[in-house]
Parts: structure tokens; C-alpha cells; sequence
């Protein structure tokens, strides 16, 4: 007859699982299940597909329409010019309302082939050697040489243009009295308003030339 089994034996026998159990690593048990796909943190921060990321620069950009301006040119005052027809010019000067006076901003050239009586000449282009237009740098500077802030000025051009361009800047360097002659000499002439001719100087003939 077998003896009866030892104590700790039957502790170990009585312990032991019913089933087997697999036993897996830390690794294996942190595998997803089948089907799952791991992803990282990068790739999870992803958007979903169709959906378009952008960056601070792309967004920040205004909507199409809106025209951006910098403080520079939001702070820049409008200049209100006055003008005033030839006629209304013409009356004034003979009038002498005001002491007015009248200042031609055209070339010299443009001055020599024909100007208002009394008017003084100081460009606000120049025709560079390349045929194209530089304006004078020192405008305001030559037309304070000649007026006061305070005196009564037509500024006249050609057709009005390069003259309303010229009050906005003596406007904006303290003159409070300027106008400018709408239409310009062109429209002085159409009126048939007195100009001032300059007589050209004929070429030198051959016997005073050998005077000379």
C-alpha cells in the first residue's frame, strides 16, 4: 500500500491552476489588439484628410478686397486746393486784389515761349538729358525766396496739373494763400487773354559774327 502523499505536496498539487495560463511580457501585453494601428504623437496630431493646415503668416494676410495702408500714408492730410478759372486769374491780377501775384511753374523753356505779364518762374519738374521728368527738390525752398507765406499767389502750369501739385506742397510748408489757375496757360490762350512773348534771338549772321 502507497504511503499518503506528503503535506507540501498536496499544498503544491492543491495550488496549481486549473487551466493553463500563457503567460506573456510587459512588451507583448502592450501590443494593440489586432486591426489597431499604433500611432505616435506627431502622427496624431494630424489632421484629418481634407483638412488644410496653414501657419500664422498664411492667415494673418487680408481678405481679398482690402487694401492695406500703412500709418504713413493713413497720416498724411489731404490738402484742399483751391481753384479758380483764367478768367477769374486774369481779374484778380489786373485787380491786383490782395496784391496778388502769379507764379509759373513751368520749364524755362515752356516760360520762354510765352508767359503771363509780371509772373515769376520757378519749375517744379525738370527735363532731364534722358528726356524724362525730375521734380525740382528745392520748390519750396526757390518759391520762399520770392513770396511771403502770407501773399496772395495764382500758381499756373501748362494745363493745370504740375500747378496743383505745386499748391499742395507751398499748402503744406505754411502758405495760406495760394491758388491754382485751373486749365493753366493752355486755357489762358484760349481765352485769348494777353500773354508775353519772348522775341527769340536770331542766330548770328556771318558779318557780325566776324564782328564779334
Amino acid at each position: 500500500m502507497a504511503p499518503p502523499p506528503h503535506e507540501n505536496e498536496m499544498t503544491r498539487s492543491e495550488s496549481a491552476p486549473a487551466t493553463a495560463v500563457k503567460t506573456v511580457d510587459v512588451q507583448t501585453a502592450a501590443t494593440p489588439a489586432v486591426g489597431v494601428t499604433p500611432v505616435d504623437v506627431q502622427t496624431a496630431a494630424t489632421p484629418a484628410v481634407g483638412v488644410t493646415t496653414v501657419d500664422v503668416q498664411t492667415v494673418t494676410p487680408p481678405a481679398v478686397g482690402v487694401t492695406t495702408v500703412d500709418v504713413q500714408t493713413a497720416a498724411i492730410p489731404a490738402m484742399a486746393v483751391t481753384t479758380v478759372d483764367v478768367q477769374t486769374a486774369a481779374r484778380e491780377l489786373q485787380e491786383q486784389q490782395d496784391g496778388m501775384m502769379y507764379l509759373d511753374v513751368r520749364t524755362e523753356e515752356e516760360m520762354g515761349k510765352g508767359h503771363i505779364g509780371g509772373s515769376l518762374n520757378v519749375p517744379y519738374f525738370f527735363v532731364t538729358p534722358q528726356g524724362t521728368r525730375e521734380k525740382n527738390p528745392r520748390f519750396v525752398e526757390q518759391v520762399a525766396s520770392l513770396y511771403t507765406t502770407e501773399q496772395h499767389i495764382l500758381v499756373g502750369c501748362q494745363s493745370g496739373k504740375r500747378s496743383e501739385l505745386a499748391c499742395v506742397d507751398l499748402l503744406a510748408a505754411g502758405f495760406m494763400n495760394v491758388k491754382n489757375v485751373g486749365g493753366g496757360y493752355a486755357a489762358w490762350l484760349h481765352n485769348g487773354l494777353p500773354v508775353t512773348v519772348a522775341v527769340p534771338t536770331p542766330p548770328p549772321t556771318p558779318e557780325s559774327a566776324a564782328a564779334i
